[in-house]
């Protein structure tokens, strides 16, 4: 089939009529109307059809956002393909092109938003290089959404995470230990502590919410705990747990995957992982699945370059404005 790019005025016919489609099933799948469904074309200053055999079937657009974050940034908006054309790559050859053209406008970074039931699109964005970044706007109070960002400098060019692994010196070992392991409990609260640094919203070192409260909460369902070792020291833990109700038949959860910051980069958090997922497929699971925070991005990467992928949430998350939901088959 015949694909072809076109830029057009936000008032095109056909971009019109994709923008009037995705704005339709943003609204089923949310029961509600888009934050920004009014939006107009005043601050457009790129507009992009995909044409597959000349029937336009994926649109973008690239708002000025400079007003709102400083010279040189752009918002990516409406971002859609039509559902029998996806599969095919068109909404990353849109976002491409939009780029391509925010750089020959001297743009330095884009920023966007989605929503939590739109892993498709997650994912997308989350493998071009895009970085998660607080809400904004008029999406600070809204839970369901996501904002990310990312910089047009060359090194982020195709898309790929900064490179930060070390040549792993030691020997790495991973050990099976009880949830109540002297080290296990001591990563764990280690955890814990950086968590409270970087998540103060949530995490509170406080009576019936501190360390102890919590330790106890996360080990129902338990199947396995992991402590690594590099010469012996004790620099991660991870478990295995059951999953819990509401979340996918044959699923097994990762919980508490924490490696110290003197070992980050190498390879720890990777082999533990491994060792998790060979146990899951053991017991008879399907796949597995985690929640990590938007302020962890190389966790995020570590998950992505293992083969996770963005999911909707596993349970009602309308209170949660920080994490993304990860899966990933066994196969």
């Amino acid at each position: 089939m015949a694909v072809a790019l076109a830029h057009v005025g936000w008032d095109d016919e056909h971009a019109t009529r994709l923008r009037a489609a995705q704005q339709a099933e943003l609204r089923e799948r949310y029961g509600d109307d888009d934050i920004g469904h009014e939006m107009t074309g005043e601050s457009i200053v790129a507009m992009v059809v995909l044409h597959e055999d000349d029937e336009p079937v994926a649109c973008v657009a690239l708002r000025d956002a400079s007003s709102d974050f400083g010279p040189g940034v752009g918002e990516v908006k409406r971002l859609y393909t039509v559902p029998r054309a996806r599969g095919r790559g068109h909404s990353r050859r849109v976002m491409l092109e939009l780029e391509r053209l925010a750089r020959e406008q001297g743009r330095q970074r884009l920023v966007l938003e989605t929503g939590v039931l739109q892993p498709e699109a997650i994912g997308l964005y989350l493998s071009l290089g895009y970085r998660s970044i607080p809400n904004y706007a008029e999406y600070v109070a809204e839970p369901s959404s996501r904002c990310f960002a990312k910089d047009l400098t060359p090194a982020a060019l195709d898309g790929s995470a900064p490179a930060t692994a070390r040549t792993t010196a030691g020997t790495l070992t991973i050990e099976r230990r009880p949830w109540g392991d002297e080290d296990a409990v001591a990563l764990r609260r280690a955890m814990w502590a950086w968590n409270m640094r970087t998540y103060p919203e949530l995490v509170r070192d406080e009576p019936d919410l501190g360390f102890a409260s919590d330790d106890a909460r996360q080990v129902v369902g338990e199947l396995a705990t992991w402590v690594a070792r590099l010469d012996g020291t004790p620099v991660g833990c991870v478990t295995l747990r059951a999953p819990r109700d509401g979340y996918p038949a044959g699923s097994a959860e990762l919980k508490k995957l924490y490696v110290a910051d003197d070992a980050r980069g190498q390879g720890v958090g990777r082999a533990l992982l491994t060792t998790a997922h060979d146990e899951a497929r053991t017991r008879g699971c399907t796949s597995t699945l985690l929640v990590v925070g938007i302020r962890q991005p190389e966790a995020v990467a570590l998950y992505l370059s293992s083969g996770y992928r963005p999911t909707r949430p596993f349970t009602d998350a309308t209170d949660d404005a920080i994490s993304l939901w990860l899966t990933r088959p066994l196969l």
